[in-house]
């Protein structure tokens, strides 16, 4: 049974005027299909307290066809789809609507996981990522290996997990967020620069994140953010790839897809997107 859920986006997404991220987007429809859950039967807290499993998010591919903006009333659709992996996967498909326009669309995947005892072994980190930002380069490890790409290393903050001790799907997400600000700045291109010289800001029309194993509270996190395509200087995709240290070994946690544009803020409540200059299209091809 479908359901339908009224929402409004989290003020801290507002980050310019009074536009939503990308990042908020999808967490309003993580909301929503938590809601939905609700609603049948299957309480994330009695979930996990009563039948010890956990409600994890593994994957979530979101098309934003128009920017949602502070205090949007909401409504999500949320639609089951068939289940996946012999029904070990919830499949969900959701739109978000603000009065009649259609905001955005998602595909989202659930799993429950067996809750296990706090914390686990095999924790690699140094003294280097315990500070700031931790380490980023053009490459760490051979990550990158030569690609449009950096690779930043840090450790996972207990404030991006969940259970006690996984790094959880939102956390994934402002992952991705922060190593976009991270190579941007790197490139000569930060987002207050161009904010302030062109009044351009990104705009996200499509992300997606998935899970592929997990990542554990205070391991150390490799995030290699690799420029794939430049489509005719409007547009431009990047891949994101998680890899955690375990027995000698990188081991991938996650990966992902964003896609960028640019758009020039007109007033305080519309902008109008615009091509890449000479400068921008430079510095994301690493010219």
């Amino acid at each position: 049974m479908n359901s339908e859920i009224l929402s409004r986006p989290r003020f801290e997404g507002s980050n310019i005027c009074t536009w939503i991220g990308f990042k908020h987007v999808m967490y309003l429809i993580e909301e929503a299909v938590l809601e939905h859950l609700r609603r049948h039967g299957m309480s994330p807290r009695e979930l996990y307290e009563r039948d010890g499993l956990g409600v994890e998010f593994v994957d979530s591919d979101a098309r934003i066809a128009t920017a949602l903006h502070m205090d949007d009333l909401v409504r999500t659709e949320v639609e089951p789809q068939p289940a996946e992996n012999d029904g070990d996967v919830l499949v969900f498909k959701t739109a978000s609507y603000v009065d009649t326009v259609r905001a955005a669309t998602a595909t989202v995947r659930v799993r429950l996981i067996p809750a296990t005892e706090v914390g686990t072994p095999r924790l690699v980190r140094t003294a280097a990522d315990l500070d700031g930002r931790g380490t980023v380069d053009s490459d760490i490890d051979g990550l990158a290996a030569g690609a449009n790409a950096i690779v930043w290393r840090w450790r996972i903050p207990y404030f991006y997990c969940h259970y006690s001790e996984r790094l959880q799907h939102s956390g994934y997400l402002r992952l991705m967020e922060e190593v976009v600000d991270i190579f941007l700045a790197r490139r000569g291109i930060s987002i207050r620069d161009m904010l302030a010289g062109r009044r351009w800001i990104p705009v996200v029309p499509n992300a997606r994140v998935r899970i592929l194993e997990p990542a554990y509270m205070e391991e150390t996190l490799y995030t290699v953010f690799t420029v794939e395509d430049i489509f005719k200087d409007l547009l431009y995709t990047a891949r994101f790839d998680c890899y955690v240290p375990r027995d000698d070994d990188l081991v991938r946690t996650a990966t992902g897809r964003i896609t960028h544009g640019y758009a020039e803020v007109v007033d305080r409540r519309d902008w109008r997107h615009v091509p890449f200059d000479d400068k921008t299209t430079a510095a994301l091809r690493a010219e």
